[in-house]
């Protein structure tokens, strides 16, 4: 093998090992990031669940909606305000009573994440409360 083989081929390696570091990195930094916001904001297990299974993929660093990450994103809860929050839990219970969330196209590819009568309910009791402890 000639030099300029090896040294095309030593590259790539190199840049092989550097991206796959990255991925492990990458994944290990947002394993550390959802620790450190559960760390600091913990939502009652119920509503976690809710959360996790219909709101977090849309309104979280991976969503692929701006506008929805720009109304909220619970993976940084812990940075809203207390005035901020308040808004927060006025709008969604307003979402709520109106069964707005999940929106309807996305429920049309993924009639499983709609949440159920009792998880509706789950949320919207856990936001008027906070609402409440805010406002105290």
């Amino acid at each position: 093998m000639n030099m300029k083989r090896f040294g095309v081929l030593l590259a790539i390696s190199f840049f092989a090992i550097a991206v796959f570091t990255q991925m492990i990195l990458s994944k290990i930094e947002k394993k550390e990031l959802t620790q450190d916001v559960q760390a600091e904001y913990k939502f009652p297990k119920k509503v976690q669940l809710v959360i996790e299974k219909s709101c977090f993929g849309c309104h979280s660093e991976e969503g692929k909606s701006d506008k929805a990450k720009d109304k909220l994103r619970w993976d940084k809860f812990h940075e809203y305000d207390k005035a901020r929050l308040v808004s927060l839990m006025d709008d969604i219970i307003e979402v709520v009573d109106e069964q707005k969330m999940p929106p309807e196209k996305f429920l049309e590819k993924n009639p499983d994440l709609k949440p159920s009568d009792k998880e509706y309910e789950t949320l919207k009791k856990w936001a008027d409360k906070e609402a409440d402890k805010l406002l105290k």
